[in-house]
């Protein structure tokens, strides 16, 4: 029986800045420390971690809205796509994403939920905080 995680995370960088960490391949890519192609447009191929996840996008609303259709090499072919909705949303100073990913299996469902936190949640607060630290430098200067 397919499982849906939902995952509510808050960065000190506002909504377009994650939106492009997501959507937009280089960004992504460095973000996570793995090969990363990210189409915006719907009907676009994605792409991450050398080829474990494949996907379609399947919408946008730039700033907003990231939705795909998403599966890891190891599923089998009898496995539907899951499909992963990412939020993107003004709080405070900062933003929030809250990632909706349904149709997960079952037996990927525990890997899949402590992953967004490992491979992409901490990885993007490192980045960021790289990031606004080498801003800070600049400023200095």
């Amino acid at each position: 029986m397919a499982k849906t995680i939902v995952q509510t995370v808050d960065f000190e960088a506002r909504p377009e800045v994650l939106f492009a960490l997501y959507a937009n391949s280089k960004k992504h890519a460095a973000a996570i420390g793995a090969s990363a192609r990210i189409s915006g447009k719907a009907g676009g191929p994605c792409e991450a971690w050398d080829g474990y996840m494949t996907g379609t996008t399947l919408g946008v609303v730039k700033n907003r809205v990231f939705v795909q259709s998403w599966r890891a090499a190891d599923w089998g072919s009898e496995v539907a796509d899951s499909l992963l909705t990412l939020f993107f949303e003004k709080r405070g100073n900062g933003g929030r994403v809250t990632m909706v990913h349904a149709n997960v299996p079952e037996s990927q469902y525990a890997g899949i939920k402590a992953g967004w936190t490992e491979y992409y949640w901490k990885p993007w607060k490192k980045c960021l905080s790289v990031g606004s630290s080498r801003k800070g430098k600049q400023r200095k200067n």
